[in-house]
């Protein structure tokens, strides 16, 4: 029993300075490639970036004043829609239904409304 953990321990030991070693190397190249950078500057933009970026916000105002244009156009269809159902006519019942409706016992939720 003992040779077997003195090999587990060895296998461990060995596995974990590895693992350790590998972080540790990934974390200077990461570093390496930081200061690299630094040193590079931000100067180096080439200038077909710019224009590509300005076609590309010129298209997409388009779009949206497109979309825009679209929209509108939708609402004022739905307000000359809802307009014309908004003022319906008002109908008025004659004394002669209302007395009807008392008699009937329908009057409760008639005077509930009135109240």
């Amino acid at each position: 029993m003992p040779e077997e953990i003195l090999i587990l321990s060895v296998v461990a030991i060995i596995f974990g300075t590895t693992l350790i070693g590998l972080i540790s190397f990934g974390i200077y190249r990461l570093v390496k490639a930081k200061i690299e950078q630094g040193n590079k500057g931000s100067g180096d933009i080439d200038p077909q970036f710019f224009r590509a970026l300005g076609e590309f916000k010129k298209k997409t105002e388009k779009r949206l004043s497109n979309l825009e244009a679209i929209v509108t156009d939708l609402e004022e269809d739905q307000y000359l829609l809802s307009e014309d159902e908004a003022n319906p006519e008002i109908e008025i019942e004659s004394e002669d239904v209302r007395s009807a409706d008392k008699e009937s016992g329908g009057g409760n939720l008639r005077n509930m409304l009135n109240e």
